[in-house]
């Protein structure tokens, strides 16, 4: 082995004997979701509302990660499809998309103490990167949007209930709210209708198990 390797080795050796890493949680997490989105319209010369409401389904992997009691830095990858509506009242005209995003969450999950046996209520804070994967048009023809950016990011707010029932396993189920904070537009087919801005929020209630 050369000196290269050991010292990979020995890092991963480290990183897997310090107390942090040995109080890791990791689970599996699905969220049946409404995706919906704002649209500020403030400097368009159009006037635009959103459109409807989608039905989506967020899933991945989730980890907890215990740095204090009560108090964990929660993180994990998960695909989350996400739908943006357009309605524009005066033209008659309606326009929906998908996009899919991979989301890396960094966030703050605290707990209280047990409510009652092996239950605890949690509070989660944060914000999210979203990479997005996939972009497509659901209107048989488009007018405004030509394309979306390829990240966005949200601040994530959420509470639920964890159960343990064995030594290492833990059942959860909370809500979550999603609020997007940037422009997901990057090109629009007719600029001299002014920009459109467009954030996309979701809502979900969150199902779990972590081992």
């Amino acid at each position: 082995m050369n000196r290269k390797n050991s010292i990979v080795l020995a890092l991963l050796l480290t990183l897997l004997a310090t107390p942090a890493w040995s109080q890791v949680e990791l689970g599996l997490q699905f969220s049946p979701s409404l995706s919906f989105n704002r649209i500020d319209d403030d400097q368009a010369s159009v006037a635009l509302s959103p459109d409807g409401t989608g039905f989506r389904g967020i899933f991945g992997l989730l980890g907890d990660i215990y740095f204090q009691e009560n108090y964990y830095f929660s993180t994990g990858l998960f695909f989350v499809p996400k739908r943006v509506g357009i309605e524009d009242a005066t033209n008659n005209i309606d326009e929906a998309y998908r996009l899919h995003y991979l989301q890396v969450p960094a966030t703050l999950k605290l707990f209280t103490n047990e409510v009652a046996l092996d239950m605890r209520i949690y509070f989660q804070v944060g914000l999210t990167a979203d990479i997005k994967i996939l972009e497509d048009e659901l209107s048989d023809e488009v007018r405004y949007i030509e394309d979306f950016r390829s990240f966005d990011s949200n601040v994530l707010l959420g509470t639920g209930l964890e159960y343990r029932i064995g030594y290492s396993t833990t059942v959860y189920g909370g809500l979550t709210y999603r609020r997007g904070l940037i422009n997901v537009v990057k090109n629009q087919f007719e600029p001299n209708v002014g920009d459109i801005i467009i954030k996309n929020d979701m809502l979900s209630l969150d199902m779990g198990v972590k081992f």
